[in-house]
């Protein structure tokens, strides 16, 4: 059974009171936090809006003994909201629909690469953090949501089926962008993020993604874990997102390490190398050519080029846009770029 992890990294009081700031409602009824911990972004609701009542569920037992004492007129639940019995209770507690949930959830999931999402009879996969949004929007109805999400749940490729579904009930906005440093005892990027219900929702396909078109030449991702190349005498020269900056330099190809190819990543000719993990310097952005194959890392991007004036004309066109190039690299903890996300900006940079 899918269950919450046991973060406990909980709201400043700066950051609840810019979550009761974003709420923005002038006649709220009811707010929810589906995991309110020690109740910061509640407390900073109720300040706003005095008349409001105010439901948490948290799996911490301590924690909800604590909130029972201290505030005995809001309604709260221990239990895990990731769990539909939870749920059941609470609506047994709560009269009619919520006006506004505010959620601050876990931001990490240890070792799992995402967790399943049930969802009327489908299953998407996700994040822990976009679990927790879709559990609270599926069983509370809320008109409006604030959170503080994890930045790569807008932007990673893992959660584009959930953000998928929330767009199709929500309009979603960005509303700020927190310090790595927010959160004491973590380092995470992350946002604040306001989403209000559509009065009709956007009609979409099973399964819908966002398509992006193919540019010319489009975008190679290296297929080869560093820890997974073979040094090989006769293999193929190796390319490392460190590798870059000395090779746009006029490094010789002589200087790499060869290595037993993989079937993915291998090319040839004109090109721009990018690293996907990692802004690079505006500096390290140049033209790069080879007449035989490379073999690239899993950490480098090609953009392949149809010759080396098309290849300087575009490594021109990055640099006059670095500012928005440098913004494609997200993530909750070291940034990096997507093959969709530097697709979808390069149709705009170089169309």
């Amino acid at each position: 059974m899918l269950t919450s992890d046991s973060d406990a990294y909980y709201s400043p009081g700066h950051v609840a009171d810019v979550v009761a700031q974003t709420v923005g409602r002038a006649r709220l009824k009811s707010v929810l936090d589906s995991h309110c911990g020690r109740g910061a972004l509640l407390d900073a609701v109720e300040r706003s809006f005095p008349n409001v009542h105010c439901a948490g569920i948290d799996l911490d037992g301590i924690a909800i003994s604590h909130l029972r004492k201290a505030r005995p007129h809001w309604t709260l639940v221990r239990g895990d909201s990731l769990a539909w019995s939870t749920w059941e209770r609470v609506r047994a507690k709560l009269n009619g629909s919520v006006d506004v949930a505010v959620l601050n959830p876990p931001f990490s999931m240890g070792h799992a690469k995402g967790v399943d999402i049930e969802l009327d009879g489908r299953t998407i996969r996700g994040s822990l953090a976009m679990a927790h949004v879709i559990a609270t929007i599926h069983h509370s109805r809320p008109r409006r949501i604030v959170a503080v999400l994890p930045e790569s749940t807008m932007f990673a490729d893992m959660d584009r089926q959930g953000r998928a579904e929330l767009e199709s009930l929500y309009d979603i906005d960005v509303v700020s962008q927190f310090k790595s440093s927010t959160f004491r005892g973590a380092r995470a990027n992350s946002l604040l993020v306001a989403m209000t219900k559509r009065s009709r929702p956007r009609l979409r396909k099973l399964g819908e993604e966002s398509k992006v078109p193919v540019v010319q030449g489009s975008v190679v991702r290296g297929g080869l874990a560093c820890f997974e190349a073979v040094s090989l005498r006769g293999g193929l020269p190796f390319i490392h997102s460190t590798d870059i900056k000395d090779l746009v330099r006029g490094a010789p190809i002589s200087s790499l390490r060869r290595v037993r190819p993989f079937t993915r990543g291998i090319v040839a000719g004109h090109m721009i190398l990018l690293p996907r993990v990692g802004i690079p310097k505006k500096e390290n952005i140049g033209a790069w050519h080879v007449d035989s194959d490379v073999q690239l890392s899993d950490c480098v991007l090609a953009l392949p080029c149809g010759g080396g004036s098309e290849a300087s004309a575009r490594v021109d066109a990055i640099q006059a846009s670095y500012e928005a190039f440098a913004g494609l690299y997200r993530g909750t903890g070291a940034r990096y770029v997507t093959v969709e996300r530097l697709l979808e900006w390069l149709n705009t940079v170089w169309s």
